[in-house]
């Protein structure tokens, strides 16, 4: 059912592993077991990526996991799953149902990744970049485009931490993606991360 909202429960921030360490540890895996993620794992991971760290406060926005430009918040990250397509909020942590209808073999035109367990889609919206420092549309593009690495980046680390495989695509056939996903004109697919246990 579109519109369907699921909230995560409140993630686990003390993961007893040393940051040196998932840095050695992380590599692209492109072999998954066919096993969904728990329900807490899928807090903690999007949590990691771009979560809420500080709250906001009057005007002043909240602060996330990930840096972003001009602290423009642009980044969304959409959740591919058997189930459909969510939009993680992540001002309340939650998930936000917007298609219901598995897609997951259209996150990437590599043939092995047609068998992804699950999938993360980083979007940014443009709209959202409003700084007087962002105005041309290459800064934009430039920046966001930036942003979504350090997003995928806490992915990567994430899992290197807990055991899951991950790799970021970059082969995909954006304009297929953007409709089915139905975005918005200002809605840019950057790249496309696949999340799953370790085959």
């Amino acid at each position: 059912m579109k519109g369907k909202i699921i909230k995560l429960p409140d993630p686990e921030k003390h993961l007893d592993f040393p940051l040196m360490e998932a840095l050695e540890r992380r590599r692209s895996i492109r072999k998954w077991k066919n096993l969904p993620l728990p329900e807490q794992e899928l807090s903690n991971l999007l949590w990691a990526a771009c979560g809420i760290t500080k709250e906001k406060y009057g005007k002043v926005k909240s602060k996330r996991t990930a840096p972003s430009a001009c602290n423009s918040q642009e980044i969304r990250i959409y959740v591919i799953a058997e189930e459909g397509v969510f939009l993680y909020d992540e001002e309340n942590h939650q998930l936000i149902k917007t298609v219901s209808r598995d897609i997951r073999k259209e996150i990437g035109t590599q043939k092995m990744m047609k068998a992804a367990p699950l999938g993360l889609v980083f979007v940014a919206d443009l709209s959202r970049m409003k700084s007087p420092f962002l105005r041309s549309e290459e800064a934009k593009r430039f920046s966001a485009w930036v942003d979504t690495g350090y997003v995928s980046q806490n992915v990567y680390l994430y899992c290197a931490a807990t055991g899951l495989g991950t790799v970021v695509l970059s082969l995909v056939d954006r304009d297929k993606l953007h409709h089915l996903m139905k975005l918005g004109e200002e809605e840019k697919i950057v790249l496309t991360q696949v999340v799953g246990h370790s085959g």
